[in-house]
């Protein structure tokens, strides 16, 4: 499979988009994070795409068109239709910070992972991160309860450091 290597820059608000989350469910590449930094005010994400060499080319022409791409002349804008993550119910969201604890984690596509195998939108909140030395990621999982808590529950299983800001993920629906 065709493999593509590209670099988003953003500003805040365009950053505030489930945008790699998108990439997965609209495209079906993998996406694997090589380097982000992400703060308050900006966002810069390396990332390679992997997939059928027609995926690629739409997912590279939606980012095009959201103006994501270094160099790339914005394209038209995407049809004003709703975006994905609105058929994902997210009463609950959940704040975690991931940090690598060796370097070779740094290569496993574990929030492309996350964002299709558990029915949760996965967001990139702030970030510094790079694929040879590792780094920490903070991340936001919507989605419902069980899916948000089934997703922490499997980045545990990865041998990361998985640090909620939460202490209990729960929805009180007991008490």
């Amino acid at each position: 499979m065709p493999v593509v290597t590209v670099e988003l820059n953003a500003d805040r608000k365009a950053a505030d988009q489930p945008i790699l989350w998108r990439l997965g469910k609209l495209f079906n590449v993998v996406t694997n994070i090589r380097r982000a930094r992400v703060t308050e005010d900006y966002a810069y994400i390396a990332l390679t795409l992997e997939g059928s060499t027609q995926e690629i080319e739409q997912a590279t022409g939606y980012l095009r068109a959201l103006g994501l791409l270094r160099g790339a002349e914005a394209a038209a804008p995407p049809p004003d239709a709703a975006p994905p993550e609105a058929s994902v119910p997210q009463p609950n969201t959940i704040y975690v910070r991931l940090t690598t604890v060796t370097p070779e984690q740094a290569h496993a596509p574990l929030l492309h992972r996350v964002g299709k195998d558990f029915n949760v939108v996965v967001n990139i909140e702030r970030a510094a991160f790079d694929d040879e030395e590792g780094g920490w990621i903070e991340i936001t999982l919507s989605g419902p309860l069980t899916e948000v808590q089934r997703a922490i529950a499997y980045l545990h299983t990865t041998g990361i450091h998985v640090n909620p800001r939460q202490r209990s993920v729960t929805d009180y629906g007991n008490l």
